[in-house]
């Protein structure tokens, strides 16, 4: 076993997280593509795969340290600006039962993700290229998830007007944010509200590099009013609730 691979055991490890040999390797294979740039763009900031898994890789899979795997049975994730596959690719790798969606207005990234998912041998995987505000209306999609997941994406106020409109009633958004997400979780509230949504619970916790994170769980009380999400951009230009 190499440095990565005994790194990436004791991630897994501290995670609480229970993943057989073949999972294993996917992560390690999912880390070099990252990290080689494929389509020569930097995907992400680190330089080198332990400073992934310390920073990245801990991250993405810390919500089901603390809310639990997700329930047995077909469940319906969208991963809602999904960059370079983070956070849904890990969590598909770490749950293949997932049925896993990913959405990104960058072509060249959903591009990138559907190669990951060919090279990586990951089935009931699906790609949505274009704005959440398009397919927040589209008739397929709209309220159809029963889980939306989003890292560094937008202002809360802005994500849950975004996001909302694809979870099904019932459902929930995990928002992953940085030190200042009881601020903005604050000012999110009315967008929250008028979207069908309630804060249920949040978390507070620390990477291994020491950066502060903050969790939050928003569940799907009601159906979202027709009216959102609203046309493309306007939602970043003008947040629900100002």
């Amino acid at each position: 076993m190499n440095r990565l691979e005994r790194q990436l055991e004791r991630a897994l490890e501290t995670l609480g997280l229970k993943v057989n040999k073949e999972q294993r390797s996917k992560l390690l294979q999912y880390i070099g593509l990252l990290l080689a740039g494929l389509q020569r763009q930097r995907l992400v900031g680190e330089k080198d795969g332990a400073a992934f898994i310390e920073k990245q890789l801990v991250d993405v899979l810390y919500p089901f340290k603390l809310m639990g795997a997700p329930p047995p049975g077909r469940r319906r994730l969208l991963d809602l600006g999904t960059g370079a596959g983070l956070p849904g690719i890990p969590l598909k790798i770490c749950f293949p039962e997932l049925e896993l969606t990913l959405l990104d207005a960058n072509r060249r990234k959903i591009n990138f993700n559907r190669r990951v998912a060919a090279e990586l041998g990951l089935p009931g995987v699906h790609f949505l290229p274009g704005r959440a505000e398009k397919w927040g209306r589209h008739p397929d999609y709209r309220e159809q998830f029963d889980c939306a997941v989003s890292r560094a994406v937008a202002r809360a106020a802005v994500l849950a007007e975004l996001a909302l409109p694809l979870v099904q009633v019932g459902g929930v958004l995990v928002m992953y944010k940085g030190k200042q997400g009881l601020q903005e979780i604050e000012e999110a509230g009315t967008a929250i509200r008028l979207c069908g949504g309630r804060l249920e619970r949040s978390w507070c916790y620390q990477l291994p590099t020491g950066e502060k994170r903050t969790l939050f769980r928003i569940v799907k009380d009601e159906q979202t009013p027709p009216g959102y999400p609203r046309r493309s951009g306007k939602p970043a230009q003008r947040p629900l609730g100002g």
